[in-house]
């Protein structure tokens, strides 16, 4: 047998076992095309999952947008705000009025203290210098008054004979119905014998 008629006859074998026998009924098997029952719900997981991941997706993306906006807004009315408030400032410094950080803090203590006075428009200077006038002994003299709107309180300067009188006046406005919370302040000897003294207090008007 020559080597052309050797390798025909293993050809025709290769052939006749890839191909189905007429005899036998049997068939070459492609395993690519085997039935894998698994896939079908594997691909409508993964459909399903790609979907809501989409779907969170354009959520986030609404509300950044809808945040971004809240955020934009916040920032126009602030400077709205802010444009108002210089605007102000300068119409207060045209005006002559002291609006900086240190009047402002101030400004409460201030409405406070007009609130104790005034109440209602009730408060008589008249009747507070009356009651002073009689609450003070004859030993002592006053030499100034003072209203002080930073701690609401009237301040009193004077000077006495002794430094016990001005213990007594103390006791006195402790006493009075219509004085309260005296304190006193500074004294000092002068050199007439005199003892100035810083005293402040609280008036409790009385209404008409």
């Amino acid at each position: 047998m020559s080597l052309d008629n050797f390798v025909s006859a293993i050809r025709d074998v290769a052939l006749r076992i890839g191909q189905p026998s007429a005899r036998s009924g049997a068939f070459a098997i492609n395993l690519s095309s085997r039935y894998r029952w698994y896939l079908a719900p594997a691909r409508l997981v993964i459909m399903l999952l790609a979907g809501a991941i989409g779907l969170a997706m354009l959520w986030d993306i609404s509300q950044a947008w809808l945040v971004w906006q809240d955020v934009q807004s916040m920032e126009s009315a602030l400077n709205q705000v802010q444009d108002r408030d210089r605007d102000l400032l300068k119409e207060a410094q045209q005006e002559g009025l002291d609006l900086s950080e240190a009047a402002l803090q101030v400004l409460p203590k201030e409405i406070e203290f007009a609130n104790h006075l005034i109440e209602k428009r009730s408060f008589s200077w008249t009747r507070f210098l009356t009651e002073l006038e009689r609450a003070i002994p004859q030993r002592i003299a006053v030499n100034s008054i003072r209203l002080d709107p930073a701690n609401a309180t009237i301040m009193l300067t004077g000077s006495a004979r002794a430094l016990e009188d001005v213990t007594t006046l103390t006791v006195t406005f402790q006493d009075h119905p219509q004085f309260k919370e005296p304190v006193l302040g500074q004294h000092r000897v002068m050199g007439n014998g005199l003892v100035e003294f810083d005293l402040s207090l609280r008036y409790r008007n009385r209404n008409p």
